[in-house]
C-alpha cells in the first residue's frame, strides 16, 4: 500500500476536530440542528485553515443516515463514501481548471438532477475566484435559486477576487490564521501518535514556518520524519527548510542597531556563502523588525500578539530597549522594498547589502526618511560628527556675561561754527545682520528638529534647491543667520546656493517653515580657518565649523570681559 501523508491522514472527521476555527464550526452545527441552513456558503481565509475540510464535513452532515446532525457517524455508507470523495452526491469541482462558462452551463444541465442516495447534493467548488466572469455571470441564477436539494460552498483564499453580486447570494465564513500554540499542540499530538522524536524548539521552529497553515505544518512533519527515519532536531529542520537561525537574525538586527556596518555586510557574506536564499534572509529580517517593532510599542501586551516562546520573546524584548520606533518603522520600511525589489532583481543580494547600509548608516540614506533619522541622532548626540569637523560639545546653561566696562571714547568737540554740514561717511556694509536679543530667537536646535520640513518646502518650490541643499548639515544660528555646512569637495554647491535666486527660495522656506525670517549662509566644513575663497555673496569669514562664530580671541575676551593690550617682547 502506498505512504498516505500525515496531513491526508490526520484530516479532521468531525466539526470538533477542526481547531482554530470554533466561532464557525458552532454557528455551523447549530444551524443544522435548527434545520437553517443555508443554499449558498462562502468559505474564505488563508491557506490550509480548514476550509474545505469542513465543507466535506458540513456535506456529511446533511447526508449522514442519521441526520441531517452536527455530529455525523462517520459509520454509514453516506459519510464513508464522501470521505473518501467516491459519494455521487457531493461533487468536489477545481475552480483553477474549470473556468469557462462552458464549464458552468453543464453544471447547470446536471444541478437538477436529484441525489442518488443522501438527501443533498452538495457542489464544492475549490479556488472559486479563478473562474471568468462570464462564468460567474452564468452562474449567479442558479447560485441564487438553486433546486431544494442542492447547496453550493464555495471556497477562496482571495475573497476579493470575487463579484460582489455572488458574495451577495452567500453566506460569508471567514477562516483566521491557526495561532502558535494551537499549531504546536495538534503537531505534538500528531509526532506521538506516529511516533516521531521532536524537541520543543524543532517544533517551535516548524510552526513558524508554517506560518497559520495546519497542513503545511503537518506537511513539514512528515517530510522532517521521512529524512530523519523519526528523530527531528532544531538544527536539521533549520537545515532542511533552508530557514535562517534565530541567532542569525538577532545578529543582523544587532550590527544594524549598532551602526556597525561592516558586521552586518560580514553577515550578509556569511548567509550567502552557506547558500541560503537571500530572499528568506530579508523575509527573516522583516519579521524580526516587525517583532521588535509590536514588542518596543506594546509592551506586556506583544506576548498575545506575536506568535513565539517565551525565550524568543525575552530576547526580542531586550533587544528593542536599544532601538527607537523611529528607527524601526524605517527598517520595516526599507526591509519591506528590499524585499519586493529581490522578488524580480536578477541581484537579490545587491537589495540586502543596499538594505543593512541604510539601516546601518542613516546618514548615507539619500532619502527623507534617511535625512530624518540622521537629523534625530545628531540632536541626541549620538553620532560621530563629519569628517574635519570637532566633536559638538554638550549642551550647558548659559550664565549671564559679565557687563563690560565702558571704553572712554575721545572728547566730542565743542559746536562747529555755523557753515554748511559736513556729511559723515556712510559705515562699511557688512552682509551678516546684528545678532538677535530676543528671547524667543531661533536657535540650531530648532532648525534641526525642523529641517525636513524645511527641506520638504524647498522641494515643493525648487528641485534644484532641495539637491543642492540636501548635503547640508544646519551648523549654529548666528544672530538671525544660519549657517549650513558641506563637506569638502561641494563647492558647486557652494557656489548655487549664494546665488540670489537660490537663497531667496531657501530663506522663504525657512520663513515659512520657523515663523521668524532667517539670513541663509553656507560653507566648507573642512575648509582653513582662514584665508581662502569667502562663499559668493558673504563676508570673508572662516569655514572651519569651530569657527564660524567668532574668532578664539573674541571668544576669549567675552568670556573674561578683557581688552586687549600689546605685549612688548623687547
Amino acid at each position: 500500500m502506498s505512504h498516505v501523508s500525515v496531513y491526508r491522514r490526520w484530516r479532521p472527521k468531525s466539526f470538533e476536530e477542526i481547531i482554530g476555527q470554533e466561532r464557525i464550526t458552532r454557528t455551523l452545527q447549530n444551524a443544522i440542528r435548527a434545520g437553517r441552513t443555508s443554499h449558498a456558503y462562502l468559505f474564505a481565509g488563508h491557506r490550509g485553515t480548514g476550509k474545505t475540510t469542513t465543507a466535506r464535513i458540513l456535506a456529511k452532515a446533511l447526508n449522514c443516515a442519521h441526520g441531517p446532525t452536527p455530529t455525523p457517524c462517520n459509520a454509514c455508507h453516506q459519510c464513508e463514501a464522501i470521505a473518501r470523495g467516491v459519494s455521487m452526491d457531493v461533487i468536489e469541482i477545481d475552480g483553477a481548471s474549470n473556468t469557462s462558462v462552458d464549464d458552468v452551463r453543464d453544471l447547470k444541465e446536471k444541478i437538477v438532477l436529484v441525489p442518488t442516495e443522501g438527501r443533498h447534493k452538495v457542489y464544492i467548488i475549490d479556488e472559486v475566484h479563478m473562474l471568468s466572469t462570464s462564468a460567474f455571470n452564468a452562474l449567479l441564477k442558479t447560485l441564487e435559486e438553486p433546486p431544494a436539494h442542492a447547496v453550493f460552498v464555495l471556497v477562496t483564499t482571495e475573497p476579493h477576487r470575487i463579484p460582489a453580486t455572488v458574495l451577495s447570494r452567500c453566506q460569508r465564513f471567514d477562516f483566521r490564521r491557526v495561532s502558535f500554540s494551537e499549531i504546536t499542540a495538534r503537531l505534538r499530538t500528531i509526532a506521538d501518535q506516529e511516533g516521531i522524536a521532536i524537541d520543543d524548539a524543532a517544533l517551535a521552529q516548524v510552526v513558524r514556518s508554517a506560518d497559520g497553515s495546519v497542513r503545511d505544518g503537518e506537511s513539514v512533519l512528515d517530510q522532517l520524519s521521512a529524512y530523519t527515519g523519526g528523530q527531528v532536531d532544531r538544527d536539521l529542520v533549520i537545515s532542511v527548510l533552508g530557514l535562517i537561525d534565530d541567532d542569525v537574525a538577532s545578529a543582523f538586527a544587532d550590527a544594524t542597531l549598532d551602526r556597525d556596518m561592516a558586521a552586518a555586510m560580514r553577515l550578509a557574506q556569511e548567509t550567502a556563502d552557506s547558500g541560503k536564499d537571500i530572499r528568506q534572509v530579508l523575509r527573516t529580517l522583516l519579521e524580526q523588525f516587525r517583532d521588535l517593532l509590536i514588542v518596543k510599542t506594546c509592551g506586556q501586551a506583544a506576548s498575545e500578539i506575536l506568535d513565539a516562546p517565551a525565550e524568543r520573546l525575552a530576547r526580542i524584548a531586550s533587544q528593542a530597549e536599544r532601538a527607537s520606533v523611529s528607527d524601526l518603522l524605517r527598517a520595516v520600511r526599507v526591509l519591506n522594498e528590499a524585499l519586493s525589489d529581490a522578488r524580480w532583481s536578477t541581484q537579490p543580494r545587491l537589495a540586502l547589502e543596499v538594505a543593512l547600509i541604510r539601516l546601518a548608516r542613516p546618514e548615507m540614506d539619500p532619502s527623507l526618511e534617511g535625512i530624518t533619522a540622521r537629523l534625530e541622532r545628531l540632536e541626541t548626540g549620538s553620532v560621530a560628527p563629519p569628517p574635519g569637523a570637532p566633536a559638538a560639545a554638550p549642551p550647558a546653561t548659559r550664565h549671564p556675561a559679565t557687563p563690560r566696562p565702558a571704553t572712554p571714547h575721545p572728547a566730542t568737540p565743542g559746536p562747529a561754527a555755523p557753515g554748511p554740514a559736513t556729511p559723515r561717511p556712510a559705515p562699511p556694509h557688512s552682509d551678516t545682520p546684528p545678532r538677535a536679543a530676543s528671547a524667543g530667537s531661533i536657535t540650531i536646535d530648532d532648525v534641526r528638529r525642523q529641517w525636513a520640513r524645511v527641506l520638504e518646502d524647498i522641494k515643493r518650490v525648487k528641485m534644484l534647491c532641495h539637491a543642492l541643499l540636501i548635503e547640508g548639515t544646519p551648523l549654529e544660528v548666528n544672530g538671525t543667520t544660519l549657517v549650513v555646512g558641506l563637506r569638502s569637495g561641494y563647492n558647486f554647491h557652494l557656489d548655487n546656493l549664494h546665488r540670489a535666486e537660490n537663497r531667496e527660495v531657501i530663506e522663504g522656506a525657512l520663513s515659512r517653515v520657523l515663523s521668524q525670517p532667517l539670513r541663509f549662509r553656507a560653507c566648507l566644513h573642512d575648509a582653513p580657518a582662514a584665508g581662502g575663497d569667502a562663499a559668493p555673496g558673504t563676508d570673508a569669514a572662516p569655514e572651519h565649523p569651530s569657527a564660524v562664530k567668532a574668532s578664539l580671541v573674541d571668544r576669549a575676551r567675552e568670556l573674561f570681559a578683557a581688552d586687549i593690550v600689546e605685549e612688548d617682547n623687547r
